[in-house]
């Protein structure tokens, strides 16, 4: 017997911002195996460009949505209603699920403040998967993140060597074994994305930048995607991942160090809300030429 599938609508104020974002993590993350609306008491004009920006950073546009008018035929039409703020108007229904997500009104916010949102939107979203029992699928096209192990090892490392090989990416002139690599990363803080065959797109992992206790909760991170995955969300999805691992784990600074010519990785950097420090002068030499270095941080908003 067809299992029916579930309709889940999704109701903020305005429709530009929360509502938006759930709606498109939860199209991105079940495909078809559920029906997704979402609506706003009193919608805005367009979506939040800010929301959309955020959104792109971990592959999912919503830069064509239109916010829509909250109605009593689609919250009959809905098995699951998820409020985010609009009060009582959204209209009760026997026999429906409704579930109340207290969060933060992304209206005013800029990109910085409205990142943690988009995270907190994302994990509540897959625990409702989770509660439907709908798997999340692997997008085509977009990359899935998983903890990197052993069987990552060559294909890691054959990035890492990709990215030294193009001459913009770091002092090192080659890729260690994996003794080296494995027993210098945190394996808490180290992820792969993979696309829907499994293969390696790219990897993010972080260092401690030193043993002292007071430093306990700063750690150096590097993140590579392969030449031919990059323009897929592949690095913000890597840096999204990194993020949460580490706010979870009290780790309030995630910094690193990029040639001011890695224009790419400054970029990607910035969008995931990392600042420029400033830049350590000819810090190094590199196939015998002095580069600089830009220092680039993100501190925790809810750890300092």
């Amino acid at each position: 017997m067809t299992r029916a599938v579930p309709s889940v609508l999704f109701v903020c104020v305005h429709n530009a911002g929360r509502s938006q974002m759930a709606a498109a993590f939860l199209t991105h993350l079940a495909g078809n195996l559920v029906q997704v609306r979402s609506a706003g008491s009193a919608p805005a004009d367009a979506v939040n460009p800010a929301v959309v920006q955020v959104m792109r950073e971990v592959g999912v546009d919503i830069g064509r949505q239109v916010p829509k008018v909250l109605t009593t035929e689609a919250v009959q039409a809905s098995d699951v209603v998820v409020t985010m703020g609009c009060g009582d108007a959204c209209p009760f229904f026997p026999g429906k699920r409704y579930l109340d997500w207290e969060l933060p009104d992304p209206a005013g916010k800029d990109a910085d403040q409205i990142r943690p949102i988009r995270d907190e939107i994302e994990r509540r979203v897959r625990g409702l998967l989770g509660e439907l029992q709908i798997p999340v699928r692997a997008v085509s096209g977009s990359p899935t993140v998983v903890a990197m192990r052993p069987e990552h090892a060559d294909d890691v490392l054959a990035i890492y060597q990709l990215g030294i090989d193009e001459g913009n990416a770091t002092f090192e002139t080659a890729a260690p074994r994996w003794q080296a690599f494995d027993g210098s990363r945190l394996r808490e803080h180290r992820f792969v994305a993979v696309d829907h065959a499994g293969s390696v797109l790219g990897w993010v992992a972080a260092v401690p930048v030193s043993d002292r206790c007071v430093y306990a909760g700063v750690v150096e991170h590097s993140v590579y995607v392969h030449p031919q995955a990059r323009g897929r969300g592949v690095g913000a999805a890597l840096l999204a991942a990194l993020v949460r691992s580490t706010e979870a784990a009290g780790i309030w600074t995630l910094q690193s160090g990029i040639f001011p010519e890695n224009t790419a990785s400054l970029a990607l950097h910035e969008r995931a809300g990392f600042r420029r420090v400033g830049i350590r002068e000819r810090l190094g030499r590199h196939h015998g030429q002095w580069r600089d270095v830009v220092l680039v941080e993100r501190r925790s908003r809810d750890l300092v």
